[in-house]
């Protein structure tokens, strides 16, 4: 409804026609209907999972399947980076509004309220001015990250992952888009990696041939 007012459509089969044949309009629509509620260091015990239990001698390849605008890629970049981990994170959403964010790294104070103060000094930069209540993610941690648009439904991925993140966007998926992600995930996931999704979510009565190892957290046989 909000599209159709700010286009002066009124007939809804207009409007799909439109989305159909207008891939500008078929962005400011993905913005429109997509939910993209995150901060740092959110359902932070699934990178607390990877700090205790991973290897620091081994370069993982991460994929933040649903990374929005890149608060979660960043929160798993700049913990491990802590550690002393070895690492590369791939960060992916359908809304381009939201990549342009996360490759801008500029976020309002409030997004890294949970963030440690140590932390903080140490990996993002305080803004001053009109950026005064604002933090940016510092340059040496944004290497370790890059950023690109991916259909989580329609695209395939040609990569394979030791960790993927596939958080709080399954909710909102039926039964079988559901299973179809999931299967999808597990295809880009090797053996033995971890496939991390909400904590309010689950993978209860969806066929898969993972284990469960920690809340909402599972390994690949």
């Amino acid at each position: 409804a909000k599209r159709m007012r700010a286009t002066g459509i009124s007939r809804v089969s207009d409007y799909i026609e439109l989305v159909c044949n207008n891939p500008g309009e078929f962005s400011e629509f993905i913005d429109a209907t997509t939910t993209n509620h995150t901060f740092f260091f959110r359902e932070n015990k699934h990178i607390e999972y990877i700090i205790a239990n991973c290897s620091i001698h081994k370069k993982l390849k991460i994929w933040s399947a649903a990374s929005s605008s890149g608060e979660e890629a960043f929160s798993i970049a700049v913990q491990l980076l802590e550690n002393f981990f070895l690492f590369s994170v791939l960060g992916s959403d359908i809304s381009d509004s939201m990549l342009e964010i996360a490759q801008k790294a500029v976020y309002p104070v409030d997004k890294v309220k949970d963030v440690p103060d140590p932390v903080l000094h140490k990996y993002f930069k305080k803004g001053i001015n009109k950026w005064n209540n604002y933090v940016k993610v510092k340059d040496f941690v944004r290497q370790y990250v890059r950023f690109e648009k991916f259909n989580l439904l329609s695209d395939t991925q040609s990569e394979s992952f030791d960790i993927i993140f596939c958080r709080n966007v399954m909710i909102y998926f039926d039964h079988g888009t559901r299973q179809k992600v999931v299967n999808n995930l597990i295809k880009a996931l090797n053996p033995g990696g971890l496939l991390f999704v909400g904590m309010s979510e689950s993978l209860y009565q969806l066929e898969h041939d993972l284990v469960p190892v920690t809340a909402s957290g599972y390994q690949k046989k």
